[in-house]
This record gives structure tokens, sequence and C-alpha cells, in this order.
């Protein structure tokens, strides 16, 4: 008898990733779809030292302590501070808190943004 070996299967494989994204409820798909849209709310930018004085003083990425490269795209959130676009991404997917003060980003954003 022989073994087949099936792709996108097993534990690895990206039929388990579509089988966990079908096994999240309504609510929680609608909870992520919601905080990627804020997200991409937040402002983006291109690193560029000295362009601003505070600037000077900024040299690292508090998520993955790598110094910041002149033109690394950049996220600038409700409390001023700067995340390479990645990192940051990735940090709000799991909390919704700044990295570096813990000032909620939600509220931040859902006061800054609402509609009349």
């Amino acid at each position: 008898m022989t073994r087949r070996r099936t792709v996108g299967r097993g534990r690895r494989g990206g039929g388990l990733r579509a089988r966990l994204a079908t096994q999240l409820t309504e609510e929680e798909q609608v909870r992520i779809a919601q905080r990627i849209g804020l997200i991409q709310h937040l402002p983006r930018g291109i690193f560029n030292p000295g362009s601003e004085p505070s600037d000077k003083k900024i040299k690292e990425c508090v998520i993955c302590m790598l110094d910041f490269e002149y033109g690394d795209p950049i996220r600038f959130l409700p409390c001023m501070h700067i995340y390479h676009v990645d990192c940051i991404d990735a940090w709000l997917m799991r909390s919704f808190t700044c990295p570096s003060c813990m000032e909620p980003v939600d509220a931040a954003l859902l006061s800054s943004y609402e509609t009349n």
C-alpha cells in the first residue's frame, strides 16, 4: 500500500488555516474585519530622520527592536508613537493598545473618526 501525500492538508497545510477561519463565529469575523478597518485608518509615512525635531530621538521600533532606516514604511498611533508598518499592524491584531504607553488605540480612533 502506498501513501499519497495530499497538498494543503496536515498540520502545516493551507487547509488548516481555511478550516480555522470557517470555525470563527460571525461575530468574531466581524470583529476582525472592524479591527483591520481601524488599523487601515491609522496614518502611514516614510521614516525620514531629521524631518521633524522630535524625530532625532526616535531610533528604533520597540516591537522588533531594529533601528529605523531612511525610507522604512512607518505607522503613527494617536499617542504619536511610531513603528514599522508590519510590526504595528501585527501587534494591533492581537492587542489594540500602544506597545510603548499602553494607550488604547481603538477609543482614540473611534472618537477621531466619528461621523455625524
